[in-house]
């Protein structure tokens, strides 16, 4: 090798290490870059689901007012108030805000099946009349007894308590307590998520002992309090109710066909419980949530849970 050509060698071996160099740091420059924008695109999705989540809660404020003011205005409930009617979508401050009320007195609590720890007949039979007009197994009551109540014996023959859970796989015990949400019945014997999808709009799982409010109940359910009540009749019962609500239950046993009657302990015309569903948008955040609100008298609600949709 000529000594001319060693150093024509090493400027171009200089040359390749010096663009190395400038391609190395102009990777870890794009790189930073990209990790910044990154770290600042999370801090601005923070700060913006941050925000959605007060607003969701704002909605909730507004929801338990709305709530507040009906009470001060009229003792009964009926689909006509104000906090029956759905919130259109409003914009406000880059966000898109919508939610409802959803009044909760109208369906079948599920909780009044046990009382004190012990099934109640009166309840069991409404729910066994309910299943009946959804065309849905009648042992279902049973299970759903045995799931609340807090003994180990079954309600019936072939009914469920723990001893069946435990033989699953995985396996688990009867919670033995009320229910929190209806999605828990998705643990019980005999119900897959077809039939909670059935049941979901007529049934609640409300913290205590309450009656159906026969302003806003739907016609199943209607049917399945009145004793020997028909679906059409129940139908057109509601039919005529949405046009002019009952202002009592005494005016309710009125409007019963002749020779029916309802069981007084287990009607009214006013609701306490209440789920406001919320949503707020903005951008690529989108968030949801609902909680339960409970309206005692004229007092502000309190809210009892909060979850996300």
């Amino acid at each position: 090798m000529s000594a001319r050509m060693q150093p024509s060698r090493q400027r171009g071996a200089a040359v390749i290490v010096a663009m190395l160099v400038v391609a190395l740091a102009t990777i870890a420059a794009a790189g930073f870059m990209f990790r910044s924008q990154l770290e600042w695109r999370k801090f601005e999705n923070a700060a913006d689901l941050d925000q959605a989540r007060w607003i969701l809660r704002a909605a909730e404020q507004w929801a338990a007012t709305v709530l507040m003011d009906d009470a001060r205005n009229s003792s009964v409930d009926h689909r006509g108030e104000a906090w029956a009617q759905e919130l259109p979508p409003v914009e406000s401050e880059g966000y898109v805000i919508s939610g409802r009320l959803e009044e909760q007195d109208g369906r079948f609590n599920l909780n009044n099946l046990v009382v004190n720890g012990q099934v109640d007949e009166v309840q069991l039979a409404v729910f066994q009349r309910l299943l009946k007009v959804l065309r849905l197994p009648a042992e279902l009551a049973w299970y759903v007894a045995d799931w609340l109540d807090s003994d180990q014996e079954p309600v019936q023959p072939g009914s469920a308590e723990s001893a069946y859970y435990l033989g699953l796989t995985p396996p688990y015990t009867a919670a033995d307590r009320p229910l929190v949400s209806v999605d828990e019945l998705i643990r019980v014997k005999g119900v897959d998520r077809d039939i909670l999808g059935q049941l979901r709009p007529f049934v609640s799982a409300l913290p205590q002992g309450n009656r159906v409010n026969v302003n806003t109940a739907p016609a199943e359910v209607l049917a399945a309090l009145v004793e020997s009540l028909t679906l059409d009749e129940a139908q057109a019962l509601a039919a005529q109710r949405d046009r002019t609500w009952f202002r009592d239950t005494a005016e309710f046993q009125r409007a019963l066909p002749h020779g029916l009657s309802a069981n007084a302990g287990l009607t009214t015309v006013s609701s306490e419980y209440f789920v406001v569903r919320a949503s707020a948008r903005h951008g690529r955040i989108s968030v949801g949530s609902r909680a339960l609100l409970h309206r005692l008298g004229t007092q502000l609600p309190t809210i009892l849970w909060r979850a996300s949709l």
